[in-house]
């Protein structure tokens, strides 16, 4: 009777170790599980910030692709001159939402910038346009842009812009915003539509390719004139094979012109211009400029 008295002792001090022990795990194991999930929560809150939730970044696409980015780096940056020495160059990654228009909002940088250089570089965003991603949770994306800029590029950039060609008499419009109707179109600074065709064939040369092939056919070129006369944000509306279309890109950026005319202002204004490769003319520009839809 004492032996199963002492058993039975024995065998509750083992249970209640069991259970205090089993407790103890499972307290543990709750405290884990709940610390993990505020962190998980607390990591999110701040990278996404105030509870908006948005997607893992995604590189951005340009509209026009990288080509139109290093158009308007050319044609429009403009850098302060306290950070443009000699030994200048950076590596810019920046970050952003896209609005309802596809351009940049809500930019960052991935580090501390120079405020003159972080105001230029939002300034530049302006002139681009944005291809959306879609997540399958249907929660906004989070872009990111590289920007390799350097002392060097920029002189290069600046070359083309030495010589003045734009009236300076009307102040420009600094709304960003791009015409399709103005006051006055944009016409081509030397010469107006027919100097523009003269310009086209002189410079263009037919490509070997489309001509060993026979290629024949018009491209068809969408671009914005901005309120300094360079050409941006060009769109290929109708391509023709064996390198014209590359031809036609080749000789659209050089063109320049006296801006659009709004309201006493110079505006954006986007427009579309064909270029007709025809093999029995070696060349020839057939069509005036055309007006576009702005937006």
């Amino acid at each position: 009777m004492l032996w199963d008295l002492h058993n039975t002792s024995v065998y509750a001090k083992k249970n209640k170790r069991f259970c205090l022990c089993s407790i103890i795990f499972k307290l543990s194991l709750s405290v884990r599980i709940l610390t993990f999930v505020s962190i998980l929560f607390l990591s999110s809150y701040s990278y996404f910030g105030q509870g908006k939730v948005i997607s893992v970044s995604a590189e951005a696409e340009i509209k026009g692709g990288r080509e139109s980015l290093e158009q308007v780096m050319e044609t429009q940056l403009t850098l302060p001159k306290l950070i443009l020495t000699k030994e200048f160059a950076a590596e810019l990654i920046v970050y952003f939402e896209l609005d309802s228009l596809d351009r940049a909002k809500s930019i960052t940088f991935n580090s501390s910038i120079n405020n003159l250089l972080s105001k230029e570089i939002k300034r530049i965003l302006k002139f681009l346009r944005f291809n959306r991603k879609t997540s399958v949770s249907e929660t906004p994306y989070e872009y990111f842009l590289t920007l390799h800029l350097s002392a060097e590029k920029y002189n290069k950039y600046m070359k083309q812009r030495v010589k003045p060609f734009v009236k300076t008499d009307k102040p420009a419009d600094s709304s960003y915003v791009i015409h399709g109707k103005a006051d006055k179109s944009p016409e081509f600074y030397k010469g107006g539509d027919d100097g523009l065709a003269e310009y086209i064939i002189d410079q263009i040369q037919y490509p070997d390719i489309a001509k060993e092939k026979s290629i024949q056919g018009t491209v068809v070129l969408e671009f914005v004139v901005e309120t300094n006369g360079f050409v941006t944000g060009i769109v290929i509306n109708q391509g023709v094979g064996g390198g014209c279309t590359e031809e036609a890109l080749r000789i659209m950026k050089q063109t320049k012109w006296q801006p659009a005319v709004l309201n006493n202002r110079y505006v954006r204004y986007k427009m579309s211009y064909p270029i007709t490769f025809n093999l029995e003319n070696n060349f020839r520009d057939n069509t005036a400029p055309r007006q576009g839809s702005g937006y």
